[in-house]
């Protein structure tokens, strides 16, 4: 009886088994939740780790949802297919570009979308900034109502849409879904850039739960008024608790793409403070300025502020331009923090370390969590390991200098980072420095 009762009861779990896993193959796609970052250096998987987030997204976009996209930069002709099949399902599709570049991918929007900003659908070139007086339209922000099984999803950081982002630069995206006060409070930034003509307020300071969102420009900027460095300020070195910091000393890394000028000089200044008050800070960027460097690099009690660099030549073009390096533009603080001894914070966004990276539509989005700050300080663990090399010293990353003579003909064009003028289109088959 034992057996018989044992032989029954085998074909009753079965069809249990069966429902659990229809259960599971019919739970929707939802976008993973958190931080997302490219290699350069690696594999095709690693390279395109950023940009396939945000195509997933538009490919499960809901019909009659909206995505609405305002970048830099979009030369991603795959993208724009993916958008324009959205549109052809019923999505509702709105983009925003700078005007230094028209590409293929942007001439395939324009003619699929149309142009007019009163439709549901569009896309749309802004005249130098979207709602500033000069300047660029710098920010990447990447909006969807509803897709898959998740709304209110804002994806934002340093990514552009370009072959650029994906194998020449290192690039980070935080993604959020389920988040209706932060897509609501990413919305109405995306509305006034949708105006093209000056905001007003130009600048911005909006404040949620877990977040806060710089939006510039920011008129007439000094050390006194920078909202920087009003965030800098705020960071005590000493009694970080909580799971925060470095055996209680309040832990800062940097990643910045572009770090130059007298804005990057007073703003390496703070920084090395900082690390003399006993704040345990490492810094690293692609691109800086001299006078930045010597601050920076100059001797406290406690020795020098940590610092790398990640820009390399390695295409042997006669500019001597880096064409592989970091693009991004973030800072993490876990520790004191104001009134808080275990604050964890990632900032992000597009704003670089210099007057320009302030100047125009630039954005910072705080984003409060010890598990971002741990996957931003991962990353930030592994460029610093392997991707980069010390300033003034020896060691590090440092790949076999190229051999030719000469520029490898019409593989890339060089072009300012976030200029503030237009740029001429050159015959490049892409930008290297974007």
């Amino acid at each position: 009886m034992a057996l018989t009762g044992s032989l029954l009861a085998v074909p009753a779990t079965v069809p249990a088994a069966a429902r659990a896993a229809e259960v599971v193959a019919k739970k929707p796609w939802e976008p993973a939740a958190g931080g997302f970052f490219n290699n350069p250096w690696g594999d095709t998987d690693s390279q395109y780790r950023i940009e396939r987030q945000i195509v997933a997204a538009i490919r499960h976009a809901k019909p009659k949802s909206h995505i609405r996209i305002a970048v830099y930069s979009f030369d991603r002709v795959n993208v724009a297919k993916a958008l324009i099949k959205a549109h052809q399902r019923g999505v509702y599709v709105q983009v925003l570009h700078n005007d230094h570049q028209y590409t293929q991918a942007m001439k395939m929007l324009k003619k699929a979308l149309g142009t007019n900003r009163g439709k549901k659908s569009w896309d749309y070139t802004c005249k130098t900034g979207c709602r500033s007086v000069q300047g660029v339209l710098h920010d990447k922000i990447y909006l969807f109502e509803h897709t898959g099984g998740a709304r209110d999803v804002v994806m934002t950081g340093s990514h552009n849409l370009t072959r650029n982002a994906t194998v020449h630069q290192f690039n980070d995206l935080l993604v959020k879904k389920d988040a209706p006060n932060l897509h609501s409070m990413m919305l109405q930034l995306f509305w006034e850039l949708k105006k093209d003509k000056p905001a007003k307020p130009l600048y911005e300071h909006k404040v949620l739960a877990n977040y806060q969102l710089w939006v510039m420009p920011h008129p007439r900027t000094t050390s006194a008024n920078d909202p920087l460095m009003r965030i800098l300020r705020q960071v005590r070195c000493q009694g970080a608790n909580g799971g925060t910091g470095t055996h209680g000393r309040t832990k800062i890394r940097v990643s910045m793409h572009s770090w130059a000028g007298d804005r990057g000089t007073y703003i390496a200044r703070k920084l090395r403070q900082l690390y003399a008050d006993g704040c345990d800070v490492k810094v690293m960027w692609a691109l800086a300025g001299s006078t930045m460097k010597k601050t920076i690099g100059a001797s406290t009690p406690r020795g020098q502020v940590p610092r790398h660099a990640n820009g390399y030549n390695t295409d042997c073009d006669e500019l001597h331009e880096v064409d592989m390096y970091s693009h991004q533009k973030y800072m993490t603080i876990s520790g004191h923090y104001g009134d808080d001894r275990s604050a964890s914070f990632v900032f992000t966004g597009s704003s670089n370390w210099t007057f320009s990276g302030i100047s125009g539509d630039e954005m910072i989005l705080r984003a409060t969590g010890a598990n971002l700050v741990k996957r931003w300080n991962t990353n930030f663990t592994y460029i610093w390991e392997h991707r980069s090399r010390p300033v003034g010293g020896s060691g590090g990353f440092r790949p076999t200098p190229p051999t030719c003579t000469s520029a490898r003909a019409g593989a890339t064009e060089r072009r300012v980072p976030a200029t503030t003028t237009t740029d001429p289109t050159f015959s490049g088959r892409y930008w290297e420095n974007d």
